[in-house]
């Protein structure tokens, strides 16, 4: 489990990191002049908007890991990390990384948090989905803890970057991230599919 731990940790990081989870949010506060309390309260809510529709469709795969351990004891120890391995794979080799819609152009006042949280909520990131079927073959409890160290890593790094960004890190420059975000990605995936080849899951 703990292979799995590390692993969403570093993802988590990775996919906050991307400039498009949270630059929109700091752009549309630098145009509205919000202050600094209130950019990060949004990012705070476009980032829980984002982790729910990751997490929702992360519940229904860990429930199916779940199931499928319970009837193919093979499934956790061989299966699940093979199945990350290869999913790592065709991510480092699928191109650049993924994009969200620009919620940027959502202009009128009372309806940029809402435009903020919609569009990150419509798109969820794909690249956890993986370790959530794999947590899911070691039980609800390890699905849910998963799923709460995503949530907790990716808002927080989110809104962290947000508030340095805000207060004078300009130089911040995390641009060329988004450039090997899939390279990255599935070589944190396939790490951790090869530990589990050797570690108990």
């Amino acid at each position: 489990m703990l292979n799995l731990l590390t692993g969403c940790l570093l993802l988590s990081l990775l996919h906050a990191a991307i400039p498009n989870h949270w630059a929109p949010v700091l752009a549309v506060a630098r145009a509205e002049r919000w202050p600094l309390r209130r950019a990060v309260g949004v990012t705070l809510v476009a980032g829980l908007a984002h982790v729910l529709s990751t997490v929702l469709l992360g519940l229904g795969l860990g429930l199916l890991g779940w199931r499928l351990s319970a009837q193919f004891s093979q499934f956790a120890g061989v299966a699940a990390p093979a199945l990350l391995v290869l999913i790592g794979m065709l991510y480092a080799l699928s191109g650049p990384g993924h994009t969200h819609p620009d919620p940027a152009a959502v202009r009128p006042r009372g309806r940029v948090v809402l435009g903020l949280a919609a569009t990150m909520f419509l798109a969820p990131c794909l690249e956890i989905q993986t370790f959530f079927l794999a947590a899911g073959t070691r039980g609800p409890m390890a699905l849910a803890l998963l799923m709460a160290t995503y949530l907790v890593v990716s808002v927080g790094a989110m809104s962290a970057l947000v508030a340095a960004a805000y207060t004078g890190l300009r130089r911040l420059n995390l641009a060329g991230l988004a450039r090997h975000e899939r390279r990255f990605t599935g070589a944190v995936l396939v790490a951790v599919g090869v530990a589990g080849f050797f570690v108990d899951w």
